[in-house]
């Protein structure tokens, strides 16, 4: 097929001048950004950076031991820029009680990123959602129902249950045992049942094997150092094609995670006695204490957490 000199060269000119525009315009702003920061408030101490990427070059391949050494340089409290983003370290534990319990209601917040507004439900989780009356209800929910001594009294013979099919299983085995899977089997086994009313972990079947392989795509593609994530204006041409693969994996989660709630709301039934987590959230959705309420993804963001949560133990382990 001819290719026409002056098409390509008009499109040469083209993509210049568009990555002129985009970095003089970052540029801009990176300077605008800093200057406005330290006439309006005095910032701790930090390395200067670079414009644009700010310290993300001195991060290295290991950000924790870059930052130690750079705490030791700076202080217990420093200050660098991550891209376009301001962060604060504190690095001894007298300076992270300071943000973590003393200024807790000022840093409770996690900044958006495109593994929680493409995985998470648009942060809807627990660990991304904003701290809110939402927010508090679900760590009440969880506390009273699932965590809280009462929630623990009334699923013992749960967790007893599960010994003995741990138990059982070890007994059976044909040769050697690896302890800290078995545990880990044992442990998603007790959560689901709190949660679900299901064992997750049934026997190593394709089901159990996908699921599996599926949180370990969500933890590595949520790892991934993802440019939009520092460089926000940058974030709606996925450089990288992150997004594009974190909206697929998304899909496969939502289904399975759907499926698992139209099992559970048929069967609701056959738990009248004995409510399960999920049961009781269901329940009472719309039924909120000052006008809130869980939608859907609230629910199924809370349930991905919880099985992934379980999951990665038994991966890590």
């Amino acid at each position: 097929m001819h290719k026409n000199p002056d098409a390509i060269f008009f499109l040469k000119e083209l993509i210049a001048a568009a990555l002129i525009y985009i970095l003089t315009h970052i540029l801009i702003r990176s300077i605008l950004s800093k200057t406005t920061e330290n006439r309006g408030r005095q910032l701790p101490p930090g390395p200067r950076g670079f414009p644009v990427v700010g310290a993300l070059p001195l991060l290295g391949d290991m950000p924790h031991v870059a930052l130690a050494k750079m705490a030791k340089i700076y202080g217990p409290v420093m200050y660098l820029k991550v891209g376009t983003w301001g962060m604060v370290v504190a690095s001894t534990p007298e300076s992270a009680k300071a943000f973590l319990k003393t200024l807790d209601t000022n840093f409770s917040n996690r900044p958006p990123n495109a593994g929680a507004t493409h995985l998470a439900y648009n942060s809807q989780d627990m660990v991304f959602a904003e701290n809110g009356p939402r927010w508090r209800l679900l760590r009440k929910l969880s506390n009273l129902h699932m965590l809280g001594s009462k929630a623990l009294d009334d699923w013992a013979d749960v967790r007893v249950s599960e010994v003995g099919y741990m138990l059982e299983a070890m007994h059976q085995a044909s040769g050697a045992v690896v302890v800290p899977e078995m545990l880990v089997y044992a442990m998603a086994n007790m959560i689901g049942q709190v949660i679900l009313s299901r064992r997750v972990f049934v026997s190593k079947g394709k089901e159990v094997n996908e699921f599996k392989d599926m949180v370990v795509e969500l933890m590595t593609t949520a790892g991934y150092f993802n440019i939009g994530d520092f460089i926000p204006c940058l974030a709606w041409m996925d450089l990288q094609g992150i997004e594009k693969g974190m909206k697929v994996l998304h899909k496969k989660f939502d289904d399975l995670i759907g499926r698992m709630l139209d099992e559970h709301l048929a069967s609701s039934h056959k738990r009248k006695d004995k409510p399960d987590f999920l049961d009781v959230i269901m329940a009472n959705r719309d039924n909120y204490s000052q006008g809130e309420s869980l939608n859907t993804s609230n629910i199924k963001a809370l349930l991905l957490v919880k099985y992934c949560i379980h999951i990665l133990l038994y991966i890590l382990i």
